[in-house]
């Protein structure tokens, strides 16, 4: 897609709001088909206007906003006990509540009331329990139940975790371990979901829970696909445009290295306090993701490692087939930049520089030094030592 399409793609979306949707009858029908994805996707008409920096502003608000209009807080649905809201997004409300049955606290999502009868996101949500059900894994949130109440309201039980989200953590700061170590649990939980054929297409800060002992855990697989659906190119734009791959922005056809760039984008976000891609408007945001490489991590964070940057870059390539081919892969090399940093150094150690006396000599071979004497050190068996520590100065 040329810039010129994407100016183009602007300019219709404005005339089918202004006009209606009449005004692409003539229209070529792969723009069209753009067009009108975008139209789909934009409830209150203004997706593409809207500064780029509300998205940040409004997940975090959805996730600190109780109180939604569901009502469901103090009531009890089939065996779970609300007890209060914890959270509220795009695709639905979540409460914590008690399992009367066994004894647990659980979190229940329910799709937002102007959206409960929606027929296809009832479909998306039971989709996304029977996604993320199938797959255990200690960095996936674990799905309990699905159910609905009387009146028809469709929810998921899952597991609660005390803790904050990837939101919330990277406001706070993160420090670069801290950071790495958050990315390789989700490369991890990644990993399993593909062997699994699912691809979450929706990766980003907001759907990412960190609990108090630090383990990372995915959630809300509300847009998951098996990966014989993202075969075509139907629905991929849907996602996040702040944390879209270029070929999911573009709305073409997106496999699991979709989740990568994600990855990337929020690994980026975390290292560097701020989104990789950036715009007055949405629009331009999907732009930049398209065409625009981002600021490199060692300009943003001076110091920080080389392979690191690497990692990043490497994930955040446009092209799919120059990214990380799995999630596996990712893995590794996050594991073995987290045990770069780990590494003992003599810095760190606090050592001298040793400066070594090739075998067979007795002195050390610099001018004047006091090794060289017949007084130099001697080791256990009485002969001259190996080693000479430079002086200080």
């Amino acid at each position: 897609m040329t810039p010129d399409r994407w100016r183009q793609i602007g300019e219709l979306y404005h005339s089918a709001r202004e006009r209606g949707v009449g005004v692409l009858a003539d229209t070529d029908p792969e723009l069209r088909r753009e067009v009108e994805r975008l139209l789909a996707q934009d409830s209150d008409g203004r997706i593409l206007d809207r500064p780029a920096v509300e998205l940040l502003e409004e997940f975090t608000a959805t996730e600190r906003a109780p109180g939604g209009p569901l009502g469901f807080a103090g009531q009890t649905v089939s065996h779970y006990n609300i007890q209060e809201e914890i959270g509220a997004g795009g695709m639905g409300v979540v409460y914590k509540a008690l399992d009367t049955k066994l004894g647990r606290v659980v979190a229940l999502k329910f799709l937002p009331p102007h959206l409960s009868h929606d027929n296809e996101l009832r479909r998306r949500l039971s989709d996304e329990a029977r996604a993320a059900s199938a797959l255990d894994h200690p960095n996936i949130v674990v799905i309990h139940d699905i159910d609905e109440t009387s009146a028809g309201d469709v929810f998921i039980a899952m597991a609660f975790h005390e803790g904050a989200t990837l939101r919330e953590k990277i406001a706070s700061g993160l420090r670069v371990q801290e950071a790495l170590q958050i990315a390789r649990q989700i490369a991890s939980g990644l990993a399993r979901a593909h062997e699994h054929g699912i691809v979450h297409r929706d990766i980003k800060p907001s759907n990412v829970i960190v609990a108090k002992d630090g383990i990372a855990r995915i959630i809300d697989f509300g847009l998951a696909k098996s990966s014989d659906v993202t075969a075509t190119a139907e629905g991929s734009t849907r996602g996040t445009p702040l944390y879209m791959s270029p070929e999911q922005a573009s709305g073409r056809a997106v496999d699991s290295r979709t989740d990568l760039w994600s990855l990337g984008a929020v690994l980026y976000e975390m290292l560097a306090g701020k989104p990789a891609f950036r715009g007055e408007t949405q629009l331009q945001v999907l732009h930049a993701v398209v065409y625009d490489d981002p600021p490199r991590l060692r300009e943003v964070r001076p110091g920080l490692p080389g392979e690191i940057d690497a990692i990043v870059s490497r994930a955040l390539q446009k092209d799919p087939a120059k990214r990380y081919q799995s999630a596996a892969e990712m893995v590794n090399d996050l594991s073995a930049a987290l045990m770069a940093l780990d590494a003992p150094t003599p810095e760190r150690l606090g050592l001298r520089a040793v400066y070594l006396i090739p075998a067979g000599s007795s002195s050390c071979s610099r001018p004047g030094h006091p090794c060289g004497s017949t007084s130099a050190p001697r080791n256990a068996t009485g002969h001259a030592s190996r080693q000479c520590r430079k002086s200080p100065g």
